[in-house]
Parts: structure tokens; C-alpha cells; sequence
């Protein structure tokens, strides 16, 4: 059976270039339900407009179910930031977590433990990626999601050190992990 890291994580925590990072460390591949969703479905920001977030959430969802069928090797994935962290539809969130508790290992991104330490830093990032997004409309998002966040991850790491440093400590930890058991 394959081994499954999850990274999780507000937008712009870096899972994508950690992620990255991991799974060559692991000798692991790599698999962005984003970037999956845009090349399978449509682009994520297209598709909210024609049919809304929870839409969304649910072809969100079956689409990892159908990767993780399709995943022939380990893998690290990169889920979406509500993948694991809204209030809008609670019942497909628990079936998420359920689905990622049972099929590998979680791994928070956070940049600090500290609200306004982190919520300065992702809004920030997010606001640099050129997705024309809003301060106010960010900060609010993290805000209703940021306790969801601190609930979750097998793993928790608070960094905001470079992303090569994040993935050392992750596989790191994921190793001390496997010697324990």
C-alpha cells in the first residue's frame, strides 16, 4: 500500500514549494489538488463563479478520492487551503478529515502559532501572488479559519523559515515518526 503525506494549510503557507521539496527528499511524488483541479475540471476561480464555493468543495473532494485511487507510488499531496478549514458545508470537511486521517499523514504549514503573526504573513503572501485578491477579504478568511487550522495536522510545524529548511524539519519528523513504530 502507498504512503501518503498530506500538506495542509492556509494559502500561501507555502505547501506547494515545501511539497515540492518533500517529495524529492521522500523520493516521493508530488500531487497539487489545485494544479489537478485546473488541468482536470476548470480553473478553481472559473468554476466558483459558474457554480459557487460549495460546488466546489464537493468536486473538490471527489477529486482527491479519484487521485487517491489513481496514486501507483507514495505521494505527497498538496491540498487546497478549505480543504480541511471552512464553515461552509461542515459535513464534507469531516468526511475530508475523516479521509485524510485514514489514508496517511497530515502535516500543518503554519507561520507562527501567533494569530497576527501568521494572519500578517499569509495575507501578505497571498496578496503577492498576483490572484487580484483583497486584503479585507483575506484577512477575514483566515480569520474564520485560522482555529480550524490549529486543530488539524498529524504534524504541526510553525516556521517561516525558507521552504527547504520546512521540508527538512517535516522529514525529519516523519522519520522519528517511523522509528517509534
Amino acid at each position: 500500500m502507498a504512503d501518503f503525506v498530506f500538506l495542509i494549510g492556509p494559502g500561501g503557507a507555502s505547501k506547494s514549494t515545501v511539497g515540492k521539496f518533500l517529495a524529492a527528499r521522500l523520493g516521493y511524488a508530488k500531487v497539487d489538488l489545485d494544479d489537478e483541479f485546473c488541468e482536470r475540471i476548470l480553473n478553481i476561480r472559473e468554476f466558483i463563479a459558474l457554480n459557487g464555493y460549495e460546488s466546489y468543495l464537493l468536486e473538490n473532494a471527489k477529486l482527491l478520492e479519484t487521485l487517491l485511487e489513481e496514486a501507483e507510488a507514495d505521494s505527497v499531496f498538496v491540498l487546497s487551503s478549505g480543504f480541511l478549514a471552512t464553515y461552509i458545508r461542515p459535513d464534507i470537511v469531516v468526511r475530508n478529515r475523516k479521509r485524510v486521517a485514514e489514508s496517511g499523514t497530515s502535516v500543518l504549514l503554519m507561520p507562527s502559532r501567533d494569530f497576527q503573526q501568521a494572519d500578517n504573513c499569509i495575507v501578505e503572501r497571498q496578496l503577492q501572488r498576483g490572484f487580484g485578491l483583497k486584503r479585507e477579504s483575506e484577512i477575514a478568511k483566515f480569520s474564520q479559519r485560522f482555529e480550524l487550522y490549529l486543530l488539524s495536522g498529524d504534524v504541526q510545524i510553525f516556521s517561516m523559515a525558507a521552504p527547504e529548511a520546512i521540508a527538512a524539519s517535516i522529514f525529519d519528523e516523519l522519520n522519528s515518526r517511523r522509528v517509534a513504530y
